[in-house]
């Protein structure tokens, strides 16, 4: 298993900011996919404001900053959950 995919379980429930937004997002869910080679992520984020399809800047306090890919994939009665596959 990749280091990547352990740091995100090891962070399940986690809160992370977004940098250069005013807003923060949870991740619920860390995941395989039907390639075994690769994982995705689930993150939970308010109703508003809503992010485009872009990559973003995740942070959280003890941790280095990460550049990742995401895609608003539904809403739900708390916000809207975003999206990102990593391949290992």
């Amino acid at each position: 298993m990749s280091t990547v995919v352990n740091y995100f379980q090891a962070r399940h429930g986690a809160e992370f900011s977004i940098a250069g937004f005013s807003l923060s997002l949870t991740l619920s869910e860390v995941a395989p996919t039907a390639n075994p080679q690769a994982f995705s992520l689930t993150f939970q984020g308010p109703a508003e404001p809503q992010l485009t399809q872009q990559t973003v800047v995740l942070e959280r306090a003890g941790d280095d900053a990460l550049a990742i890919f995401m895609v608003p994939a539904s809403r739900n009665s708390s916000g809207v959950q975003y999206h990102a596959v990593f391949n290992n």
